[in-house]
């Protein structure tokens, strides 16, 4: 069986695919990153419009594969505070992108079970009206519905929460 890794660096039509997280996680209406980390991932968009060169499908921003613990995140960065963000299209991103995502498995020989996806909705921090950020450890976004069907989990926090987290789980500065 094949690693996933493995299969989208050797395929020749992805390799331009491979961008920094910085560069994924770029606004560019706005032109401005939400990371400035120079860690290597796959730009999902890009893969997306290989495959689909005429009409793409919504998908997320970043595949960030570990292989060592075979673990995918599938990221989405937003630009925004959640009460700006439609629900709908963070859905849609959700179910075509791991649609398209499962569709590389399949084609490539690789076992699913083999790993845990998460999909992951960073934004900005949300404010209360004392300035202090507000904690939400639910699920935003309606997402609920789609863990253990689509995701073995879903991840929805701002910014500093991805920056913290990214930090412990790859040993590396994340989005500073």
């Amino acid at each position: 069986m094949a690693e996933l890794g493995y299969a989208l660096k050797n395929r020749s039509e992805y390799r331009e695919c491979k961008k920094s997280l910085k560069e994924t996680s770029k606004d560019k209406e706005h032109n401005e990153y939400m990371c400035k980390s120079a860690m290597t991932v796959y730009d999902f968009d890009c893969i997306v419009k290989k495959l689909y060169p005429h009409k793409q499908p919504s998908s997320y921003d970043s595949l960030i594969i570990d292989e060592q613990s075979k673990i995918v995140y599938c990221v989405e960065f937003k630009n925004q505070v959640p009460s700006q963000i439609n629900n709908s299209n963070i859905k849609k991103k959700l179910t075509n992108g791991k649609e398209v995502l499962d569709n590389i498995c399949k084609e490539e020989n690789i076992q699913k079970r083999d790993y845990q996806f998460i999909y992951c909705v960073v934004h900005k921090p949300a404010r209360n009206r004392y300035g202090n950020p507000m904690v939400d450890r639910e699920t935003k976004f309606e997402l609920k519905a789609y863990k253990g069907k689509y995701f073995d989990k879903i991840v929805t926090n701002d910014i500093n929460f991805f920056k913290n987290e990214f930090k412990k789980e790859f040993n590396k500065e994340g989005c500073i």
